[in-house]
């Protein structure tokens, strides 16, 4: 039997094992690389105390941690760091369960949003609630968030469908609209050393107007990689992501996957989102006392016309060390390096200084004398009164600090921020929540000399889905009236200036700087073709059992802009049914 003090040794040596591992790993041909980390972890495992599962990112579940954090003005310190969206599901049900032991206060929606979080997260729970009244066929359903589910020794194991129908029709022009999904979702654990998870599904989308006019002017379609569109109507698709997971011991886990990241306390981030489609990465987090720390390595898809061929690949490496002061204020700094080797100069592949999880990466890169792309900033939170969170972060690519003070708008002050609030239980209404919040990005921010370094993964931003020179402002309006209803009232006004024909005005992050037609000076956030676009959606969902809902809506969008192709306005209505699945909204 080892002792606490040899489990924690072996723990950091395991940590740095697994760093040293993926720095050889990723020096191999890239073929054989992806097996080649898989061995690695197989290897460990057998040194390994824990295995973990993640929530899939859920904007509505992470709306439920938020205000019971917010409610009860104490930061979650002993279980995760709200603003890492990478939450371990035996963190949440510990979370879940505390507070329904310790918490008196509660409206009956909060008990039944506990429960919820305690029923979904069943593996992690003892306790009556989670288990089915009347299991379907007595195999099936046995607990309520588990079509089957086996818990023995050395083996624990969920698998649930998968499942989105949604139809709009649009008012205006009478067309309808489509969305199909269909899959899988399976995760578990072997011998209480391997943490494992995958999703599969195949979609079929008639897209939305404003859907297919953004994929006409991308040319891809967001959150989506290689589609088939064999009638000019519908796209069919397949969607997937997976991960295994290991914890070296209670303070550092790894995951390695095929997934995406979201760092951040508001609607979007300047840091790193859902945005883009799936892309291969490995993570390592360490939270330690009041400190979360975070490493991300990722490999991206270059977007390529052809329908053959492997797409020519980029990467990053990013580090976020979020700490706690005190109990209501949250303080978080980042650094992300995006770099590319295919440049015929230099070899190929990953570049494994960056692959050190605590240096700077502002000074390896000084060191390798690179025209890497280096992107850093800070974030926030501070919550107060037991009824409120104030968040921001604040972002830049580069930046001269005279020349903000001459303010002549020189084009190479790259930067963007964020400030937000939520607001909980508004006017002393229980389950009333608001959320307002403003996004600002310069022009030029996250681009690169190269159109092959840049911050995409297959043409889609990894930030701001609008990539920049924009002023956005978003306000969100949550009421659950009941237990099992909920609704949403969103709106988004926006400001953005795009490009016309061969012009580069800064909004397109796919575009090299070099070929920046507005000059040196004189660069202002909205310039070029000046676009507003008012977005208001609507959705009211009922839960008829867990994580089955009926989605019923409206959306409105009206779009002007200097660029008459653009102009529209639309008024649509939804309806849909999901299982075990977010709602999916284009906000943009």
């Amino acid at each position: 039997m080892k002792s606490k003090g040899c489990l924690k040794k072996d723990g950091f040596f395991l940590y740095y094992f697994i760093i040293n591992s993926i720095k050889i790993a990723f020096l191999l041909p890239m073929n054989s690389k992806k097996f080649s980390l898989l061995v690695v972890i197989v290897f460990v495992c057998n040194s390994l105390i824990a295995q973990h599962t993640y929530l899939t990112f859920n904007p509505a579940m992470n709306h439920i941690i938020d205000r019971f954090e917010i409610k009860n003005s104490v930061l979650n310190n002993d279980y995760f760091h709200t603003s890492t969206k990478s939450y371990r599901r035996q963190s949440i049900a510990d979370y879940a369960n505390y507070l329904y032991k310790n918490d008196s206060n509660l409206s009956n929606q909060d008990l039944f949003n506990l429960e919820y979080l305690l029923t979904d997260n069943f593996e992690w729970v003892k306790n009556h609630l989670t288990l089915s009244k009347k299991p379907f066929l007595k195999e099936f359903y046995k607990q309520k968030a588990g079509l089957l589910s086996t818990q023995v020794t050395d083996f624990n194991l969920v698998v649930n469908p998968v499942m989105l129908y949604q139809v709009s029709t649009i008012d205006f022009n009478g067309n309808n609209v489509l969305l199909n999904n269909r899959g899988i979702e399976i995760r578990g654990n072997i011998t209480n050393k391997i943490g494992f998870y995958t999703q599969v599904s195949d979609e079929i989308m008639r897209p939305l107007p404003l859907v297919f006019q953004e994929a006409q002017r991308t040319n891809v379609y967001q959150g989506v990689g290689f589609y088939k569109n064999p009638d000019g109507k519908e796209v069919n698709y397949f969607l997937s992501s997976g991960y295994f997971s290991v914890s070296a011991n209670k303070y550092m886990d790894f995951q390695l996957g095929h997934g995406r990241q979201f760092i951040g306390d508001g609607a979007r981030s300047f840091i790193i989102s859902n945005n883009a489609v799936d892309n291969f990465y490995a993570r390592l987090n360490t939270r330690i006392w009041k400190l979360n720390y975070t490493n991300i390595f990722n490999e991206y898809r270059d977007f390529n016309n052809s329908s053959y061929g492997v797409q020519s690949k980029h990467y990053s490496a990013t580090h976020h060390l979020s700490a706690n002061i005190g109990k209501k204020l949250n303080i978080g700094i980042f650094e992300t390096i995006i770099f590319q080797r295919d440049s015929g100069h230099a070899s190929n592949g990953f570049e494994v200084n960056y692959l050190n999880p605590i240096i700077f990466y502002k000074s390896i890169e000084n060191g390798l004398n690179s025209t890497d792309k280096a992107v850093l900033g800070a974030n926030f939170k501070y919550n107060f009164l037991n009824h409120f969170s104030a968040y921001g972060q604040l972002v830049l690519s580069e930046m001269v600090l005279n020349e903000i003070i001459h303010n002549r708008g020189w084009w190479g002050n790259k930067w963007a921020y964020q400030l937000g609030l939520k607001y909980i239980n508004v006017f002393g209404i229980n389950n009333l929540d608001a959320q307002l919040e403003l996004n600002v990005c310069r022009p030029f921010m996250y681009t690169s000399y190269s159109s092959l370094q840049t911050n995409t993964n297959y043409n889609q931003p990894l930030a701001h889905p609008l990539g920049a020179n924009f002023y956005e402002t978003i306000g969100v309006l949550r009421y659950q009236p009941a237990k099992r209803l909920n609704m949403q009232l969103k709106g988004i006004y926006y400001a953005i200036g795009y490009d016309s024909a061969g012009t580069n005005v800064g909004q397109n992050i796919q575009l090299s700087y070099r070929s920046n037609t507005i000059g040196i000076y004189g660069n202002e956030i909205t310039q070029g073709q000046l676009t507003k676009v008012l977005y208001i959606d609507y959705m009211a969902s009922y839960m008829l059992k867990h994580n089955l809902f009926i989605d019923c809506g409206f959306t409105y969008r009206n779009c002007i802009s200097a660029i008459n192709e653009y102009n529209a306005e639309n008024l649509f209505f939804n309806l849909g049914i999901r299982v075990n699945m977010a709602r999916r909204e284009y906000d943009r």
